[in-house]
C-alpha cells in the first residue's frame, strides 16, 4: 500500500511537470466585430493561439477569410465566436455583407488581419 502511494506521487509529480509542456495553450486574442471595421485591425499572433471575434453590433455578422479557409459566424447581436491559428491560414478577412443596404451603396466590406510577424512597437 505504501509502494502505491509512493508511485502516485511521483506519477503525479512527474505529470505536473511536464503536463504544461504537453499542453501548451496559446494566448487569446479579442477582436471586436463593429459592422464597419474590426478592432484591432491587425492582430499578432502565433500558431495555437486563439482569436475571439465578438460582435459588438446590433445585427447578425459573418466573417470569412479571403481565401474562404475558415468563416466564423453567423455571429448572433453581442455574440462571439473562436478560431484557432494555424501554420498557413490566410491572414487576411473581411465581414460578408448579405445586406441589401450593402449591396446598394456598394461600400467595400469592412476589413481586418491576422499577422505572424512580431508587433512594431513605437514610442
Amino acid at each position: 500500500m505504501l509502494h502505491s502511494i509512493k508511485v502516485l506521487a511521483i506519477a503525479a509529480s512527474f505529470s505536473a511537470v511536464l503536463a504544461p509542456a504537453a499542453h501548451a495553450e496559446g494566448q487569446t486574442h479579442t477582436v471586436m466585430v463593429l459592422g464597419a471595421a474590426f478592432f484591432p485591425q491587425i492582430t499578432y499572433v502565433t500558431p495555437g493561439d486563439v482569436v475571439n471575434f465578438v460582435n459588438a453590433t446590433e445585427t447578425e455578422q459573418s466573417i470569412v477569410a479571403q481565401d474562404d479557409g475558415w468563416s466564423v459566424g453567423p455571429l448572433a447581436a453581442q455574440g462571439e465566436q473562436s478560431v484557432l491559428i494555424s501554420d498557413g491560414m490566410a491572414t487576411d478577412f473581411f465581414i460578408v455583407d448579405t445586406s441589401a443596404e450593402g449591396a446598394e451603396t456598394g461600400e467595400a466590406p469592412a476589413s481586418g488581419s491576422i499577422s505572424f510577424n512580431s508587433a512594431l512597437l513605437r514610442d
